[in-house]
């Protein structure tokens, strides 16, 4: 598909989700859907896979991380501290590389000893 005709698809689809905006009158984070599936739809058009328009997908994960912000912002609990937990309780029992102290590893040569 030709340039012209991909951004011709990118200029539909942002003034479609505008008109969404307008009817919806959810401006925020809602420009960023618009703007991040636009340039999704952009990448679709020019033939190539949704997942190489990084652009895109950043802009999406940061609509919806606003948009999980504002609906648990709505409640009154306050969940920072069990973010806070939750990465505590990684860094202390989350998937741990584990080297050998000693310069020789015991599992190689019991497998090399032959009995």
């Amino acid at each position: 598909m030709t340039q012209q005709r991909s951004n011709q698809i990118f200029g539909g689809t942002f003034l479609i989700g505008l008109a969404v905006l307008f009817l919806t009158n959810w401006w925020w984070p809602g420009i960023l859907y618009v703007i991040g599936i636009a340039l999704m739809t952009r990448s679709i058009a020019e033939g190539k896979s949704w997942m190489q328009e990084r652009g895109g997908i950043a802009i999406l994960l940061i609509a919806s991380f606003f948009t999980l912000l504002d609906f648990l912002s709505s409640f009154t609990f306050n969940f920072w501290p069990v973010i806070l937990i939750l990465i505590g309780l990684y860094l202390l029992f989350g998937k741990r590389n584990r080297v050998s102290s000693s310069g020789d590893n015991a599992s190689s040569k019991r497998k090399n000893d032959f009995v």
